[in-house]
């Protein structure tokens, strides 16, 4: 972008009123396609399992993508990662190598046109 006005005037300037109203910021809760909800590691235990208990989302299981990988970049192993939600809480099921550190996220489904 470039300024059309060095005089704080017209067209390029940043002149407060110029930027249109306080009350329409975009925020990320106004986000329409896919954004990601919770992202982290978590480390599996002796028999190649791990649990995460989360807040309940919004909607339902099938509105969001979980995924997960094992974050070892010379010999990374399979994983799977469910999600399942309660009355109360989102609980993330891992299953994998022992001892092995996964990443996972979860990303709300839908369209960035």
């Amino acid at each position: 972008m470039t300024a059309t006005s060095v005089t704080g005037r017209g067209l390029g300037s940043a002149v407060p009123n110029n930027k249109g109203s306080e009350h329409a910021s975009m925020g990320v809760e106004k986000l329409i396609g896919p954004r990601v909800v919770a992202a982290d590691s978590v480390t599996l235990d002796g028999s190649g399992d791990a649990t995460v208990v989360l807040p309940l989302l919004s909607g339902v299981v099938g509105d969001y993508i979980v995924t997960a990988t094992d974050s070892d970049t010379s010999g990374a192993t399979a994983v799977t990662a469910s999600m399942a939600f309660s009355a109360t809480a989102t609980t993330l099921t891992f299953k994998g190598t022992a001892a092995n550190l996964i990443v996972w996220s979860i990303v709300k489904k839908g369209l960035a046109i």
